[in-house]
């Protein structure tokens, strides 16, 4: 503080010169008033050099007082650009603060490891297991129709035949018969987990349901 007090206080070098030639004119014109100096009827290179110097003078006291205002100018726009930089730092760190409050005042969503939301639901055929109705069924029936074939070692091929290939057919028509339809649900926790729970009968959900899993089944939410 004490070294921007003595560089503000000291005189400019234009100034000290405009003074010293102000002094000089003062100096000339107290000469001349004394007779120390020629008076109004010198010759004309005196006059001459006594305007020169008032000139000189003005010219200094002029040139000196333009660079205090430019020295003023350039003190102001460099106050004002510490002022606007000091004013956007301070509001910079406002809005930081600002934004800090708010992340701090935010609660962290909690996940729900048992949540989440039907994703699909399909249906799945099941071909049952065949219980051998079928295949003795089949074979009866084919016998009979074979033995209506031929007589004798004919009669009797035929008879076998059909009981094999009636016995097949009648295996195969117990198993589409006795499909069994199961339903297969898709689930999208919220944890990423897909998790897929089976229904024996068509279920009461649809695609988008947002569902909690209680027990192993599922819960509306």
């Amino acid at each position: 503080m004490e070294t921007n007090n003595n560089s503000t206080s000291r005189i400019h070098p234009l100034i000290a010169a405009a003074a010293v030639a102000v002094l000089l004119v003062c100096l000339v014109g107290i000469a001349a008033m004394t007779g120390m100096l020629p008076n109004s009827n010198s010759s004309g290179s005196q006059k001459e050099a006594i305007a020169a110097l008032e000139k000189e003078a003005a010219d200094k006291a002029a040139e000196a007082q333009a660079a205090e205002e430019r020295a003023d100018q350039a003190r102001r726009e460099a106050d004002e650009r510490q002022a606007a930089a000091a004013k956007a730092a301070k509001q910079a760190q406002a809005r930081e603060n600002a934004n800090n409050k708010v992340a701090q005042a935010a609660p962290v969503a909690q996940v729900c490891s048992n949540c989440g939301r039907i994703e699909s639901i399909r249906s799945v055929q099941t071909a049952a297991k065949p219980s051998g109705v079928g295949i003795v069924g089949g074979a009866v029936v084919g016998g009979l129709l074979g033995n209506q074939i031929g007589n004798g070692n004919g009669r009797s091929l035929a008879t076998v035949a059909g009981a094999v290939g009636g016995g097949y057919a009648g295996n195969e028509i117990e198993k589409r018969t006795r499909t069994a339809t199961t339903y297969e649900v898709r689930v999208r926790m919220e944890d990423g987990r897909i998790r897929t729970f089976p229904y024996n009968n068509q279920p009461n959900w649809n695609t988008g349901d947002q569902v909690r899993v209680v027990d192993g089944y599922l819960r509306a939410r």
